[in-house]
């Protein structure tokens, strides 16, 4: 078989695969349609780790005290994550301000570390039966509550949320921009299709008593991406089912990561704990992967086909993710789509080496 034929093969399949994620993503699109309405209002509580977002934290802060929910049914708990700026000075701050906020100083444990402890301690001292979970760079809508609360139907454990880019006036981050709304659209997909194969932490909120069913943080197998082993913990317990709407009035923002070295190191630790996807998350990266290889091998054996392949690439994945930036109102990050290929093909070609191969995963300073 000539090198066009098989690299023609890698198109077809990642057409099936991006078609099949369409299909799936529009349903969770169209699921914002069909949720139920809340009787009574819940407590609830939002826990936040910090470790040393003093720059960050105070428009996260702002955010969530103005959420539309009655004072006295929300708390929110900042977990002081051994910050060595003036983190906890933000959090006291706004202690001050209003009673809802209140600050939990994260302590050293032999069984858990990083953000997963934090998040453990933030979690045991909460008093809601809903956790919502959000990071420190993130700003989330006055409706986030209400409008995700909906999503807890009696079974429902977990729900997770699409969280985008909110920054892109440089190419690297309009590159990250469409990479989330790339990742995003396939998470959503899988969970249509009761596959839990990632989420995201900064917009996740759960039950206290599934979480609680599962043992929580003390009890899940040690994971980089402490949101994920959560997510599939209670997606996995045979007791509760997860959900993860496409929904514009849940919709998160955060910052972009500052440069190419970070996307690399973050994309790192993402991989690294993806690999407890099992079988259908290997099988959703099969094909890009093969496809990306194929594309990069192709200068060296026909122009003709590197074209070909690049073409097919950029229009095949501006299709996938047009609904998606249409639902949001992020069309403009389309501008980009270029810039993204170019890391996209680099980073899904390189990250299993990198992952099985390289070296552990450093962030925010501590070694995994």
């Amino acid at each position: 078989m000539s090198f066009e034929g098989l690299l023609g093969i890698f198109i077809l399949l990642y057409i099936i695969e991006l078609g099949f994620y369409s299909y799936a993503a529009n349903i969770s699109r169209r699921s914002s349609r069909s949720i139920r309405n809340l009787s009574t209002l819940p407590r609830v509580s939002v826990v936040i780790a910090a470790k040393d977002e003093e720059v960050n934290l105070p428009a996260c802060l702002k955010s969530v005290v103005e959420l539309d929910y009655p004072a006295d049914l929300l708390e929110v708990i900042v977990v002081n994550d051994d910050s060595s700026d003036s983190t906890p000075a933000v959090i006291d701050g706004y202690s001050r301000i209003t009673n809802t906020v209140r600050r939990v100083d994260a302590v050293e444990t032999k069984t858990l570390k990083g953000k997963a402890n934090a998040l453990s301690q933030g979690i045991a001292n909460a008093s809601g039966e809903f956790i919502f979970l959000t990071d420190a760079d993130c700003i989330v809508p006055k409706g986030w509550i209400k409008e995700t609360l909906k999503y807890f139907d009696p079974d429902v454990g977990i729900v997770g949320g699409v969280t985008l880019i909110s920054q892109t006036d440089k190419a690297v981050y309009g590159m990250q921009a469409l990479d989330w709304d790339f990742l995003l659209t396939v998470c959503a997909g899988a969970a249509t299709l009761h596959k839990p194969i990632a989420c995201l932490g900064n917009n996740l909120v759960v039950r206290k008593k599934a979480y609680e069913d599962v043992g929580g943080y003390s009890r899940i197998r040690f994971s980089v991406t402490e949101d994920f082993a959560l997510y599939k913990a209670i997606a996995e317990s045979g007791k509760w089912r997860f959900a993860f709407p496409m929904d514009r009035n849940t919709l998160v923002e955060t910052k972009p990561v500052g440069t190419l070295k970070d996307v690399f190191s973050q994309r790192k630790r993402w991989g690294t704990g993806g690999k407890d996807t099992g079988i259908f998350g290997f099988l959703t990266l099969g094909a890009g992967f093969m496809l990306h290889w194929a594309i990069i091998i192709s200068p060296f054996v026909s122009l003709e086909a590197f074209g070909l392949g690049l073409i097919a690439k950029i229009i095949l994945d501006s299709v996938f993710v047009l609904p998606t930036l249409s639902h949001y109102g992020k069309i403009a990050h389309l501008k980009f789509i270029l810039y993204f290929e170019i890391y996209y093909i680099t980073y899904v070609a390189i990250l299993p080496f990198l992952v099985y191969v390289g070296k552990g995963v450093t962030w925010k300073g501590r070694n995994y």
